[in-house]
Protein backbone atom coordinates (compact mmCIF):
# COMPACT_ATOMS: atom_id res chain seq x y z
CA UNK A 1 0.00 0.00 0.00
CA UNK A 2 2.80 2.41 0.89
CA UNK A 3 4.61 1.75 -2.39
CA UNK A 4 1.40 2.47 -4.32
CA UNK A 5 1.05 5.82 -2.59
CA UNK A 6 4.67 6.70 -3.37
CA UNK A 7 4.31 5.74 -7.05
CA UNK A 8 1.10 7.68 -7.44
CA UNK A 9 2.39 10.79 -5.72
CA UNK A 10 5.65 10.74 -7.65
CA UNK A 11 3.78 10.87 -10.94
CA UNK A 12 2.16 14.18 -10.09
CA UNK A 13 5.47 15.94 -9.42
CA UNK A 14 5.68 18.48 -12.24
CA UNK A 15 8.49 20.84 -11.33
CA UNK A 16 11.07 21.68 -8.71
CA UNK A 17 8.91 24.33 -7.04
CA UNK A 18 6.29 21.94 -5.74
CA UNK A 19 8.54 18.98 -4.93
CA UNK A 20 8.88 19.94 -1.29
CA UNK A 21 5.10 20.23 -0.96
CA UNK A 22 4.59 16.89 -2.65
CA UNK A 23 7.26 15.25 -0.50
CA UNK A 24 5.53 16.50 2.63
CA UNK A 25 2.24 15.20 1.27
CA UNK A 26 3.80 11.79 0.64
CA UNK A 27 5.24 11.65 4.15
CA UNK A 28 1.86 12.55 5.62
CA UNK A 29 0.09 9.84 3.59
CA UNK A 30 2.73 7.29 4.53
CA UNK A 31 2.31 8.24 8.17
CA UNK A 32 -1.47 7.89 7.93
CA UNK A 33 -1.09 4.52 6.19
CA UNK A 34 1.24 3.27 8.91
CA UNK A 35 -1.20 4.46 11.59
CA UNK A 36 -4.05 2.57 9.89
CA UNK A 37 -1.91 -0.58 9.53
CA UNK A 38 -0.77 -0.38 13.15
CA UNK A 39 -4.34 0.15 14.35
CA UNK A 40 -5.54 -2.87 12.36
CA UNK A 41 -2.66 -4.95 13.71
CA UNK A 42 -3.43 -3.89 17.28
CA UNK A 43 -7.12 -4.75 16.86
CA UNK A 44 -6.14 -8.17 15.54
CA UNK A 45 -3.73 -8.79 18.40
CA UNK A 46 -6.35 -7.67 20.93
CA UNK A 47 -8.94 -10.02 19.43
CA UNK A 48 -6.52 -12.95 19.42
CA UNK A 49 -5.57 -12.29 23.03
CA UNK A 50 -9.24 -12.17 24.05
CA UNK A 51 -9.90 -15.49 22.32
CA UNK A 52 -6.84 -16.98 24.01
CA UNK A 53 -8.23 -15.86 27.37
CA UNK A 54 -11.48 -17.66 26.58
CA UNK A 55 -9.53 -20.83 25.79
CA UNK A 56 -7.79 -20.62 29.13
CA UNK A 57 -11.06 -20.01 30.98
CA UNK A 58 -12.93 -23.04 29.60
CA UNK A 59 -12.36 -26.66 30.56
CA UNK A 60 -14.33 -27.88 27.55
CA UNK A 61 -13.79 -26.75 23.94
CA UNK A 62 -15.82 -27.83 20.90
CA UNK A 63 -14.52 -27.19 17.38
CA UNK A 64 -17.10 -27.22 14.57
CA UNK A 65 -17.08 -26.26 10.88
CA UNK A 66 -19.49 -26.21 7.96
CA UNK A 67 -21.41 -29.17 6.60
CA UNK A 68 -20.07 -31.16 3.64
CA UNK A 69 -16.53 -30.16 4.60
CA UNK A 70 -13.88 -29.31 2.05
CA UNK A 71 -10.16 -29.47 2.76
CA UNK A 72 -10.06 -26.04 4.37
CA UNK A 73 -12.91 -26.86 6.73
CA UNK A 74 -11.18 -30.10 7.74
CA UNK A 75 -7.72 -28.56 7.84
CA UNK A 76 -8.61 -25.55 9.97
CA UNK A 77 -10.66 -27.70 12.33
CA UNK A 78 -8.00 -30.32 12.99
CA UNK A 79 -5.15 -27.83 12.78
CA UNK A 80 -6.69 -26.00 15.73
CA UNK A 81 -7.74 -29.24 17.43
CA UNK A 82 -4.29 -30.88 17.46
CA UNK A 83 -2.53 -27.68 18.53
CA UNK A 84 -4.90 -27.04 21.44
CA UNK A 85 -4.84 -30.71 22.51
CA UNK A 86 -1.05 -30.53 22.79
CA UNK A 87 -1.00 -27.12 24.49
CA UNK A 88 -3.83 -27.88 26.95
CA UNK A 89 -3.76 -31.63 27.68
CA UNK A 90 -5.90 -31.13 30.77
CA UNK A 91 -8.86 -29.78 28.78
CA UNK A 92 -11.60 -31.74 27.05
CA UNK A 93 -11.41 -30.81 23.36
CA UNK A 94 -13.82 -32.15 20.75
CA UNK A 95 -14.03 -32.03 16.95
CA UNK A 96 -17.56 -32.40 15.59
CA UNK A 97 -19.34 -32.54 12.24
CA UNK A 98 -20.22 -34.77 9.31
CA UNK A 99 -17.40 -36.47 7.42
CA UNK A 100 -18.66 -36.26 3.83
CA UNK A 101 -17.14 -39.74 3.41
CA UNK A 102 -13.71 -38.11 3.15
CA UNK A 103 -12.31 -37.91 6.65
CA UNK A 104 -8.56 -37.34 6.34
CA UNK A 105 -7.87 -37.39 10.07
CA UNK A 106 -9.81 -39.22 12.78
CA UNK A 107 -13.34 -40.13 13.79
CA UNK A 108 -15.50 -37.18 14.76
CA UNK A 109 -16.67 -36.78 18.34
CA UNK A 110 -20.26 -37.06 19.52
CA UNK A 111 -20.97 -34.29 22.03
CA UNK A 112 -24.15 -33.80 24.04
CA UNK A 113 -26.08 -30.52 24.22
CA UNK A 114 -25.25 -30.38 27.93
CA UNK A 115 -21.50 -30.43 27.27
CA UNK A 116 -21.77 -27.89 24.45
CA UNK A 117 -23.77 -25.54 26.66
CA UNK A 118 -20.82 -25.40 29.06
CA UNK A 119 -18.17 -25.17 26.36
CA UNK A 120 -16.28 -22.65 24.31
CA UNK A 121 -17.41 -23.42 20.76
CA UNK A 122 -15.40 -22.56 17.65
CA UNK A 123 -17.15 -22.43 14.27
CA UNK A 124 -14.69 -22.46 11.39
CA UNK A 125 -14.81 -21.61 7.68
CA UNK A 126 -18.36 -20.26 7.67
CA UNK A 127 -20.54 -17.66 9.36
CA UNK A 128 -23.81 -18.77 7.73
CA UNK A 129 -26.53 -20.78 9.46
CA UNK A 130 -27.43 -22.63 6.26
CA UNK A 131 -23.91 -24.07 6.17
CA UNK A 132 -24.21 -25.52 9.66
CA UNK A 133 -26.24 -28.00 11.64
CA UNK A 134 -28.22 -26.13 14.29
CA UNK A 135 -26.64 -28.11 17.09
CA UNK A 136 -23.22 -26.84 15.98
CA UNK A 137 -23.90 -23.25 17.03
CA UNK A 138 -27.07 -23.11 19.17
CA UNK A 139 -25.55 -24.66 22.28
CA UNK A 140 -22.50 -22.96 23.77
CA UNK A 141 -21.24 -20.87 26.64
CA UNK A 142 -19.16 -18.68 24.34
CA UNK A 143 -18.97 -18.75 20.54
CA UNK A 144 -16.00 -17.76 18.35
CA UNK A 145 -16.07 -17.58 14.55
CA UNK A 146 -13.03 -17.97 12.28
CA UNK A 147 -13.57 -17.26 8.59
CA UNK A 148 -12.13 -15.72 5.43
CA UNK A 149 -15.29 -15.44 3.33
CA UNK A 150 -17.12 -12.21 2.47
CA UNK A 151 -20.43 -13.21 4.04
CA UNK A 152 -22.05 -11.23 6.84
CA UNK A 153 -22.62 -13.47 9.90
CA UNK A 154 -26.20 -14.45 10.68
CA UNK A 155 -25.06 -16.28 13.81
CA UNK A 156 -24.85 -14.61 17.21
CA UNK A 157 -21.23 -14.76 18.35
CA UNK A 158 -18.91 -13.44 21.04
CA UNK A 159 -15.80 -12.99 18.89
CA UNK A 160 -15.22 -13.07 15.16
CA UNK A 161 -11.68 -13.60 13.83
CA UNK A 162 -11.93 -12.64 10.17
CA UNK A 163 -9.48 -11.94 7.36
CA UNK A 164 -10.96 -11.77 3.84
CA UNK A 165 -7.45 -11.33 2.45
CA UNK A 166 -6.36 -14.73 3.77
CA UNK A 167 -6.24 -17.62 1.33
CA UNK A 168 -8.09 -19.90 3.71
CA UNK A 169 -9.37 -20.32 7.22
CA UNK A 170 -6.43 -22.68 7.74
CA UNK A 171 -4.09 -19.76 7.08
CA UNK A 172 -6.00 -17.68 9.66
CA UNK A 173 -5.77 -20.45 12.24
CA UNK A 174 -2.05 -20.89 11.60
CA UNK A 175 -1.48 -17.13 12.00
CA UNK A 176 -3.56 -17.18 15.18
CA UNK A 177 -1.52 -20.00 16.71
CA UNK A 178 1.79 -18.42 15.72
CA UNK A 179 0.77 -15.01 17.07
CA UNK A 180 -0.05 -16.52 20.46
CA UNK A 181 3.05 -18.74 20.44
CA UNK A 182 0.96 -21.90 20.62
CA UNK A 183 3.15 -24.65 19.18
CA UNK A 184 2.03 -26.10 15.87
CA UNK A 185 2.99 -29.75 16.12
CA UNK A 186 3.38 -32.02 13.12
CA UNK A 187 -0.23 -33.23 13.19
CA UNK A 188 -1.52 -29.67 13.34
CA UNK A 189 0.87 -28.57 10.58
CA UNK A 190 -0.25 -31.39 8.30
CA UNK A 191 -3.90 -30.45 8.72
CA UNK A 192 -3.30 -26.74 8.18
CA UNK A 193 -1.14 -27.36 5.12
CA UNK A 194 -3.84 -29.57 3.61
CA UNK A 195 -6.40 -26.84 4.20
CA UNK A 196 -4.26 -24.18 2.53
CA UNK A 197 -3.44 -26.44 -0.43
CA UNK A 198 -7.12 -27.21 -0.90
CA UNK A 199 -8.39 -23.65 -0.84
CA UNK A 200 -5.58 -22.24 -2.98
CA UNK A 201 -5.75 -24.97 -5.62
CA UNK A 202 -2.15 -25.95 -4.85
CA UNK A 203 -1.15 -22.26 -4.56
CA UNK A 204 -2.52 -21.35 -8.00
CA UNK A 205 -5.56 -19.20 -7.11
CA UNK A 206 -5.53 -15.40 -6.82
CA UNK A 207 -6.08 -15.70 -3.07
CA UNK A 208 -2.48 -16.94 -2.67
CA UNK A 209 -0.28 -14.21 -1.19
CA UNK A 210 3.33 -13.91 0.03
CA UNK A 211 1.95 -14.45 3.54
CA UNK A 212 0.37 -17.71 2.39
CA UNK A 213 3.78 -18.98 1.27
CA UNK A 214 5.37 -17.83 4.53
CA UNK A 215 2.83 -19.80 6.54
CA UNK A 216 3.28 -22.83 4.27
CA UNK A 217 7.06 -22.65 4.77
CA UNK A 218 6.64 -22.62 8.55
CA UNK A 219 4.35 -25.65 8.34
CA UNK A 220 6.84 -27.52 6.15
CA UNK A 221 9.51 -26.91 8.76
CA UNK A 222 7.44 -29.04 11.15
CA UNK A 223 8.48 -32.12 9.17
CA UNK A 224 5.32 -32.88 7.23
CA UNK A 225 5.61 -35.03 4.12
CA UNK A 226 4.10 -33.07 1.24
CA UNK A 227 4.30 -36.02 -1.17
CA UNK A 228 2.14 -38.13 1.14
CA UNK A 229 -0.26 -35.21 1.58
CA UNK A 230 -0.60 -34.61 -2.14
CA UNK A 231 -1.06 -38.33 -2.80
CA UNK A 232 -3.80 -38.51 -0.18
CA UNK A 233 -5.61 -35.54 -1.69
CA UNK A 234 -5.11 -36.01 -5.41
CA UNK A 235 -4.46 -39.68 -6.20
CA UNK A 236 -7.62 -41.21 -7.64
CA UNK A 237 -8.86 -44.42 -9.15
CA UNK A 238 -9.08 -45.27 -12.82
CA UNK A 239 -12.88 -45.27 -12.49
CA UNK A 240 -12.80 -41.69 -11.23
CA UNK A 241 -10.70 -40.65 -14.21
CA UNK A 242 -13.24 -42.25 -16.55
CA UNK A 243 -16.10 -40.47 -14.79
CA UNK A 244 -14.29 -37.16 -15.28
CA UNK A 245 -13.96 -37.88 -19.00
CA UNK A 246 -17.70 -38.60 -19.25
CA UNK A 247 -18.43 -35.44 -17.27
CA UNK A 248 -16.18 -33.26 -19.43
CA UNK A 249 -17.60 -34.55 -22.70
CA UNK A 250 -21.09 -33.38 -21.72
CA UNK A 251 -20.23 -29.81 -20.68
CA UNK A 252 -22.48 -27.16 -22.23
CA UNK A 253 -21.63 -23.59 -23.28
CA UNK A 254 -23.71 -20.41 -23.45
CA UNK A 255 -23.32 -17.87 -26.25
CA UNK A 256 -20.79 -16.07 -24.05
CA UNK A 257 -18.86 -19.30 -23.40
CA UNK A 258 -20.03 -19.73 -19.83
CA UNK A 259 -19.43 -23.44 -19.27
CA UNK A 260 -21.84 -25.42 -17.12
CA UNK A 261 -22.91 -28.95 -16.29
CA UNK A 262 -26.24 -30.13 -14.89
CA UNK A 263 -25.73 -33.30 -12.88
CA UNK A 264 -29.13 -34.92 -12.49
CA UNK A 265 -30.21 -37.64 -10.09
CA UNK A 266 -30.20 -40.06 -13.03
CA UNK A 267 -26.55 -39.28 -13.80
CA UNK A 268 -25.50 -39.79 -10.17
CA UNK A 269 -27.45 -43.04 -9.89
CA UNK A 270 -26.12 -44.43 -13.18
CA UNK A 271 -22.53 -44.15 -12.00
CA UNK A 272 -23.20 -44.52 -8.26
CA UNK A 273 -21.75 -41.08 -7.49
CA UNK A 274 -21.91 -38.99 -4.33
CA UNK A 275 -23.44 -35.55 -4.85
CA UNK A 276 -20.78 -33.73 -2.88
CA UNK A 277 -18.00 -35.44 -4.82
CA UNK A 278 -19.58 -34.45 -8.12
CA UNK A 279 -20.29 -30.91 -6.94
CA UNK A 280 -16.86 -30.10 -5.50
CA UNK A 281 -14.43 -32.46 -7.21
CA UNK A 282 -15.62 -32.28 -10.80
CA UNK A 283 -16.03 -28.54 -11.30
CA UNK A 284 -12.27 -28.30 -11.76
CA UNK A 285 -12.64 -30.15 -15.07
CA UNK A 286 -13.95 -26.92 -16.58
CA UNK A 287 -11.10 -24.76 -15.25
CA UNK A 288 -8.15 -23.64 -17.34
CA UNK A 289 -9.98 -23.46 -20.68
CA UNK A 290 -8.88 -20.37 -22.59
CA UNK A 291 -12.27 -19.65 -24.13
CA UNK A 292 -14.21 -20.10 -20.88
CA UNK A 293 -14.33 -17.06 -18.54
CA UNK A 294 -16.90 -18.50 -16.09
CA UNK A 295 -17.80 -22.09 -15.27
CA UNK A 296 -20.53 -23.54 -13.07
CA UNK A 297 -21.50 -26.95 -11.75
CA UNK A 298 -25.06 -27.86 -10.71
CA UNK A 299 -25.67 -31.13 -8.86
CA UNK A 300 -28.86 -32.61 -7.46
CA UNK A 301 -28.46 -33.77 -3.86
CA UNK A 302 -31.13 -36.26 -2.85
CA UNK A 303 -30.15 -36.04 0.83
CA UNK A 304 -31.68 -32.58 1.17
CA UNK A 305 -33.62 -32.34 -2.11
CA UNK A 306 -31.51 -29.35 -3.18
CA UNK A 307 -29.38 -28.49 -6.19
CA UNK A 308 -25.81 -27.66 -5.20
CA UNK A 309 -24.40 -24.79 -7.25
CA UNK A 310 -20.67 -24.08 -7.58
CA UNK A 311 -19.56 -20.95 -9.47
CA UNK A 312 -16.01 -20.17 -10.59
CA UNK A 313 -14.22 -17.55 -12.70
CA UNK A 314 -10.77 -16.22 -13.47
CA UNK A 315 -11.68 -12.55 -13.90
CA UNK A 316 -15.39 -12.04 -13.23
CA UNK A 317 -16.71 -11.50 -9.72
CA UNK A 318 -19.38 -14.19 -9.54
CA UNK A 319 -20.01 -13.73 -5.82
CA UNK A 320 -22.94 -11.35 -6.32
CA UNK A 321 -24.74 -13.99 -8.39
CA UNK A 322 -24.27 -16.54 -5.59
CA UNK A 323 -25.51 -14.02 -3.00
CA UNK A 324 -28.60 -13.29 -5.09
CA UNK A 325 -29.60 -16.92 -4.64
CA UNK A 326 -28.78 -17.09 -0.93
CA UNK A 327 -25.18 -18.27 -1.17
CA UNK A 328 -21.75 -16.80 -0.62
CA UNK A 329 -18.03 -17.41 -0.64
CA UNK A 330 -15.24 -15.62 -2.48
CA UNK A 331 -15.29 -13.12 -5.34
CA UNK A 332 -14.19 -15.68 -7.92
CA UNK A 333 -15.17 -18.96 -6.23
CA UNK A 334 -18.50 -19.32 -4.47
CA UNK A 335 -21.69 -21.31 -4.30
CA UNK A 336 -25.32 -21.60 -3.28
CA UNK A 337 -28.18 -24.10 -3.09
CA UNK A 338 -31.48 -23.84 -4.94
CA UNK A 339 -34.68 -25.87 -5.13
CA UNK A 340 -35.38 -26.18 -8.85
CA UNK A 341 -33.68 -26.49 -12.23
CA UNK A 342 -35.59 -23.37 -13.29
CA UNK A 343 -33.55 -21.45 -10.71
CA UNK A 344 -30.40 -23.02 -12.15
CA UNK A 345 -31.36 -21.62 -15.55
CA UNK A 346 -31.72 -18.17 -13.98
CA UNK A 347 -28.23 -18.46 -12.50
CA UNK A 348 -26.82 -19.41 -15.90
CA UNK A 349 -28.54 -16.37 -17.44
CA UNK A 350 -27.06 -14.10 -14.76
CA UNK A 351 -23.59 -15.49 -15.37
CA UNK A 352 -24.01 -14.94 -19.09
CA UNK A 353 -25.16 -11.36 -18.46
CA UNK A 354 -22.09 -10.80 -16.29
CA UNK A 355 -19.80 -11.63 -19.21
CA UNK A 356 -21.90 -9.56 -21.61
CA UNK A 357 -21.90 -6.57 -19.24
CA UNK A 358 -18.12 -6.54 -19.01
CA UNK A 359 -17.84 -6.84 -22.78
CA UNK A 360 -15.47 -9.79 -22.70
Amino acid sequence: MCSIIIAYQYKIIKNNRNRMTIANHIRRNLFISMIKYTAKQKRSEFMEREVYNLIQEHDSIVIARHKNPDLDAYGSQFGLYYALKARFPEKKIYAIGDTNNQNYFQDMDEVSEEIKSKSLVFVLDTVAKQMLNEEDYLYHKKLVLFDHHQNIPDIEYDYYVRDVDASSTSEIVASFLLSLKIDINQSSARALYMGIVGDTGRFMYNSTTPHTFKIAAILLEKGINIQDIHDQIYLETLDNKRIKAIYFNSIELTKKNVAYRKNTEEFLNEYNLDANFVSRALIGQMAGIQEVPIWANFTYDKNNNKILCELRSRNFQVLEVAKKFGGGGHLYACGCSVDTWDEVDLIIKDLNKLVKKEGK
